[in-house]
């Protein structure tokens, strides 16, 4: 018999508990993100817009007829990532900008190339959305983008949905890994992984669930050819699964002759054509090629080859040395990682990842050589998303390997953990399973309330992390790229600053004294322009000065400091050079401006004002 979604004729569901929970965390959780994520601040939520646009015109290989298809401005516009600082988002956006229609802001002519060249069934409900709703309704543009979300995490959740329904044993575990903060992230933005994700996991079940068949026939054949046609739309990463099945099952265990060979010739002839065939024709399309940063991928691929020792050794002390920040970014991370995950997600998460492995899969688990396959496809795998990331992005012989992301791994490590959960010592633990489930969803719900907290509220980020919160938060943090001329009898700066928090406590600025007269003096003031008064004012011997880092100006919190203007004034009356002080490359700080002498500049001095903030403020409010 071939695999039956259904438990009968009727076509009747039966949802196990696995699968309901599956079901409800992504649809509420997964929702809320959905909503709560500022446009465009997923990852590259930009790049995966502009092809969705390009499919929605039926342009399904990206950056068609050179890229000639205008893009609306107004994503361009309103993107979060288009913002020179990182700040929550704007408190009445949705007033603000929820009416505009998709034209209101005109369009980008030129130069509108997208990096996102994936196979377009992965992001085919999203251009379906956008041609219906978008180009044809006309909706506003905000509603538009967020339906657009929406059908990405739909998608994902039926692929998850199936692959829980369809693994033969250890669903609980499999459906906390379907759930995890990074997975619902992914899914609830624009991106190719919500499909490519979710085709992982369905490869992944289904084919425990054929190799869980005593005999194998046609039917159980095209069931895995079927799979390996939706694997192959899949992004690159996730191809090295294909080794799966045939690691799996035994050649005899099919009852045709030949029925191994031939699912074989057809996993390859799929591969070439859907994976070679789509890639041959989607990178001449990109004109900004792979390579980066002087990457040389045939010089890359001439070195691992010549040297499989030393590229052995790369590897394995890439892993020990950020093993841990890959694990991490897996779990849970919010975009560009710009603001900070409640520490309790990690914990949780973890925890439950634990409590789903002693859960047991409440009848026979997985043999051995299942769990020696889902090992050893899980090293293959990571060695092939590893080794693509070395070529493509990496100079070659590098020690360190550019451009991982732990993000990358979602559709791994399902592999490493079900190979894990018989293992006997967590089978003796027997752990209900409603405690991974608790666990789990705990876990998700700290990450989405985090999620609208940094992303919403100023300083919300200091609910999770200590000390002060610091603000701007540079998107581009290159301090040491540019600096002032030297501080001296006749170079003056004066900053404009506008906080916008209470409870202002210092002012810190980026200082090189290096080049400086050790014995010469700089004086610093912070002026509270409002109350007319001078909240710091400190002279500093140069030799005392930071060479390339933060010099602070400490003083009595403010407790109305939000939206006041304050001047920070770096001067000398010395006669010797003084320091130099960082400087953006450009105009970035659009509340205050930067006068050098007197004269207006075209940077701003690169600082940061300290504010009381969180949990540190809430003790304060009680006080006088």
């Amino acid at each position: 018999m071939g695999i039956n979604l259904f438990k009968d004729k009727k076509f009747s569901v039966h949802f196990e508990p696995a699968e309901i929970f599956v079901i409800v965390v992504l649809l509420i959780l997964g929702g809320i993100a959905a909503l709560f994520v500022p446009l465009s601040a997923g990852y590259d939520e930009e790049t995966h817009l502009i092809r969705v646009w390009q499919m929605s015109d039926f342009s399904f290989v990206p950056n068609q007829a050179d890229a000639k298809i205008p893009f609306p401005a107004v994503y361009w516009d309103l993107s979060y990532r288009r913002q020179l600082l990182v700040r929550v988002a704007e408190p009445d956006f949705w007033a603000k900008y929820g009416g505009l229609r998709i034209d209101a802001h005109d369009y980008i002519y030129a130069g509108v190339e997208t990096r996102s060249v994936y196979s377009p069934p992965l992001l085919l409900p999203q251009a379906l959305v956008m041609r219906f709703l978008g180009r044809s309704l006309q909706l506003p543009a905000l509603f538009v983008f967020y339906a657009i979300r929406f059908s990405g995490l739909l998608s994902y959740l039926i692929l998850a949905w199936l692959a829980v329904r369809l693994i033969p044993a250890h669903k609980w575990l499999l459906a906390v890994l379907a759930v995890s903060p990074m997975a619902l992230f992914q899914a609830a933005t624009i991106s190719a992984d919500s499909i490519s994700n979710g085709i992982a996991l369905l490869f992944i079940g289904g084919t425990l669930a054929v190799a869980a068949r005593e005999e194998l026939g046609w039917k159980e054949w095209g069931t895995l050819a079927v799979l390996f046609f939706i694997l192959f739309f899949g992004k690159v990463n996730i191809v090295p699964l294909a080794l799966l099945p045939f690691f799996l099952i035994n050649p005899s265990r099919f009852k045709m002759r030949h029925g191994y060979l031939t699912l074989a010739v057809a996993a390859i002839l799929m591969l070439v054509v859907e994976v070679g065939g789509w890639n041959f024709i989607a990178y001449s399309r990109y004109t900004a090629a792979l390579t980066v940063d002087g990457a040389d991928p045939v010089g890359q691929i001439r070195f691992i080859l010549t040297n499989p020792l030393g590229y052995s050794k790369i590897v394995a002390l890439n892993a020990v040395q950020h093993g841990a920040d890959y694990l991490r970014a897996w779990i849970a991370i919010y975009g560009f990682d710009y603001w900070p995950v409640p520490k309790i997600t990690y914990y949780l998460y973890a925890a439950g990842l634990l409590a789903a492995l002693a859960a047991g899969p409440g009848q026979a688990g997985f043999g051995k050589r299942a769990r020696i396959s889902l090992a050893s496809v899980f090293v293959l795998t990571y060695l092939a998303t590893v080794t693509s990331l070395y070529i493509s992005y990496t100079a070659v012989g590098s020690a360190d390997i550019q451009g991982i992301q732990g993000r990358y791994f979602i559709p791994v490590m399902p592999l490493i953990l079900l190979a894990l959960a018989d293992w006997s010592a967590l089978q003796r633990l027997r752990l209900p399973a409603r405690i991974a489930s608790s666990l789990a969803l705990v876990a998700v719900a700290s990450y989405v309330i985090g999620l609208i907290i940094v992303y919403h509220v100023p300083c919300g980020a200091q609910f999770f992390e200590s000390g002060l919160c610091y603000q701007p938060v540079y998107k581009n943090w290159s301090p040491d790229a540019r600096y002032s001329p030297p501080i001296s009898a006749t170079t003056s700066l004066i900053q404009e600053i506008v906080p916008e928090c209470d409870d202002l406590t210092e002012v810190r600025v980026w200082v090189n004294s290096s080049a400086a007269d050790g014995k010469a003096m700089t004086e610093f003031q912070v002026k509270d322009t409002v109350d007319d008064f001078y909240v710091a004012d400190q002279y500093v011997l140069n030799n005392k000065l930071p060479q390339g880092g933060w010099y602070s100006l400490k003083f009595q919190p403010d407790r109305s400091s939000s939206g006041k203007l304050y001047l920070l004034t770096i001067r000398s009356n010395s006669p010797g050079r003084g320091p130099e002080i960082g400087y953006t490359l450009k105009p970035e700080y659009k509340l205050g401006k930067l006068f050098e002498n007197g004269e207006a500049a075209q940077q701003d001095l690169v600082f940061q004002i300290g504010c009381i903030a969180g949990w540190e403020k809430l003790k304060l409010a009680g006080r006088p």
